[in-house]
């Protein structure tokens, strides 16, 4: 079978750019090889290239070459150059995706070649083009910096008397770097806790001491986002930096593409979820209105599908106040946006949350049962749930093996950041709770001390321990 990254790009282009690469392989500028073109021919008729069947080297290469020995430094040459093909097809399509990116390529050819007017006219263009632009995200920050480094590329070489915007250059570069900074830092805090890693975030004392003593940069909406999501991320404690960015999201989340912003509601949502693992109850409410308002403007989605973590999110939260309708409906309006190889598991475990939490164990564990998938996190969840089923069904040999299998199961995974100790804790102190003699006052206090203090260790898991301990 015929595998290479050709057919793997084939196989994501939709039907128009099926088309133009046909136009684009039989013309002289894209494609000068006759082999080349019955390459293409044969894999895009009746669209061969999706079928797997079809794509044995030998048949494609004697369709291509007729009844000349097969050769396969031949095949691979062959590929080679349509691969090339394909590249110069890509790259010509994205270029013309992008109106300012190709102004600007022609602002370079007519700086170089000397031509005054045309480049004038067309910098005219590109000015009005780029303020026409709906975003002011960092991509626009560093697209106004490339504009105004042409302005000072063009003017520099061709006049001594006209006024050099070198403040305009300089002024559009740190509005670009400044936002585009702080997101990496919002975005470094991010896996930094998932993954236990420790980042470097270059100049950003020096980003945040100009931002406090220019607060005018906080009219820039990528700037004013960026800035209060990784002051959020940063100083968690600090009630004003979470309040100013929803302040910030509500007055120019129209200004972000999709994609963009839903990487802004998902740092508001990560603290959202932090506060509530660390006991604060109030921001279950708000991590679910981000929800809501995420789901109404569709940035959840990514190529039409949602990530496995925001649909688990979703339902979680729900839960937790005790929205039943509404969650079950989630579950069976919105499986359908969950790719498929996540669909079966994460809707199974779904619907275990669902029981579990309405008290009906039996069909919590039946669903239990179904799951079976590689996520980490999420099989430690399923296994924690399972916990405390077994324990409240008095199924102490099944929850003393599982509590087993759980501590073998942590020691062999090193990429779990916070997680991991939460969880060691919650094995911890289940092992202590089966111990626990129902007289022991003094006993009972101490543990109950040891739960109360225990960090880090979910809100759900801490009440869980708690209840568990009064009920003896």
């Amino acid at each position: 079978m015929m595998n290479s990254r050709l057919i793997e790009i084939l196989r994501v282009f939709n039907k128009k750019e099926i088309r133009n690469l046909r136009k684009w392989i039989i013309s002289p500028i894209g494609n000068q090889r006759e082999d080349v073109i019955l390459l293409f021919g044969y894999l895009l008729k009746n669209e061969r290239y999706q079928e797997n069947n079809v794509l044995s080297k030998t048949d494609i290469f004697h369709e291509v070459y007729g009844e000349l020995r097969y050769d396969d430094a031949k095949m691979r040459q062959l590929v080679y150059f349509g691969m090339k093909t394909l590249e110069e097809y890509v790259i010509y399509q994205e270029l013309r995706k992008d109106e300012i990116k190709a102004k600007m390529a022609l602002a370079d050819f007519y700086r170089n070649r000397k031509l005054e007017k045309a480049y004038l006219k067309n910098y005219k263009q590109l000015l009005h083009l780029h303020e026409l632009q709906p975003h002011r995200n960092t991509d626009y920050l560093k697209k106004e910096y490339l504009i105004q480094m042409e302005s000072y590329q063009y003017w520099v070489k061709y006049s001594r008397t006209k006024k050099i915007n070198l403040m305009e250059v300089s002024e559009s570069l740190s509005h670009y770097f400044i936002a585009d900074q702080l997101r990496q830092g919002c975005l470094m805090h991010a896996y930094r806790s998932l993954y236990d890693t420790t980042y470097k975030i270059g100049l950003i004392d020096e980003i945040i001491n100009e931002i406090i003593k220019n607060p005018a940069l906080l009219e820039i909406p990528a700037i004013s986002i960026y800035f209060y999501g990784y002051k959020t991320n940063l100083e968690k404690e600090n009630p004003d930096h979470f309040k100013n960015l929803k302040g910030a999201i509500k007055k120019f989340d129209h200004l972000f593409p999709t994609d963009e912003l839903g990487t802004i509601y998902h740092i508001a949502l990560n603290h959202c979820i932090g506060q509530m693992n660390r006991g604060k109850d109030e921001f279950i409410r708000e991590a679910f209105e981000l929800f809501q308002k995420g789901f109404q403007k569709e940035i959840f989605l990514d190529n039409n599908f949602v990530s496995p973590w925001t649909f688990h999110n979703v339902v979680v939260i729900g839960l937790k106040l005790n929205d039943y309708e509404v969650v079950e409906n989630f579950i069976d309006d919105n499986q359908i946006y969950l790719e498929d190889k996540y669909r079966e598991s994460f809707v199974n475990y779904s619907f275990a949350l669902f029981y579990y939490a309405k008290g009906d164990f039996s069909k919590a564990m039946n669903y239990l049962l179904q799951y079976e998938h590689d996520e980490m996190l999420v099989n430690l969840r399923a296994k924690i749930m399972l916990l405390k089923i077994y324990y409240q069904q008095d199924e102490i040999n099944a929850l003393e093996s599982l509590l087993g299998s759980m501590r073998t199961y942590l020691s062999r995974k090193k990429i779990m950041g916070y997680h991991k100790e939460g969880i060691k804790n919650i094995i911890r102190l289940t092992k202590k709770l089966l111990k626990v003699k129902p007289y022991d006052k003094v006993q009972k206090e101490k543990l109950e001390t040891s739960i109360k203090e225990a960090n880090p260790l979910t809100t759900d898991d801490r009440n869980w321990l708690l209840t568990q301990l009064k009920n003896i």
